[in-house]
């Protein structure tokens, strides 16, 4: 998980948003991968602080900016992700 956030969201990207236009250029199956990822760390057995913190120190994102915690964020990054693969298998289908 620490590769994911400091390999992507860190301050080379202006904003959040512009980091994860990045990662919906991968294929259908490395956005699935991702998502199975996030959503392995988010079930993990450790508590909701605990992953707002290490979600937090390992990313370079101001959350208190964006209205909502680390979680509600990686949260909806899976959401998006999951939306990413069916719009990228409809379009490889159509091929």
């Amino acid at each position: 998980m620490f590769q994911f956030l400091a390999g992507v969201f860190h301050q080379d990207f202006e904003s959040p948003e512009e980091a994860l236009e990045m990662i919906r250029e991968c294929g259908h199956i490395e956005l699935d991968d991702t998502s199975k990822f996030i959503r392995c760390f988010l079930e993990l057995g450790i508590s909701d602080e605990d992953k707002n913190k290490f979600t937090e120190e390992h990313s370079w994102i101001y959350f208190p900016a964006l209205g909502m915690t680390p979680l509600e964020w990686l949260k909806e990054i899976v959401v998006d992700l999951e939306k990413s693969v069916k719009i990228k298998k409809a379009e490889e289908k159509s091929c």
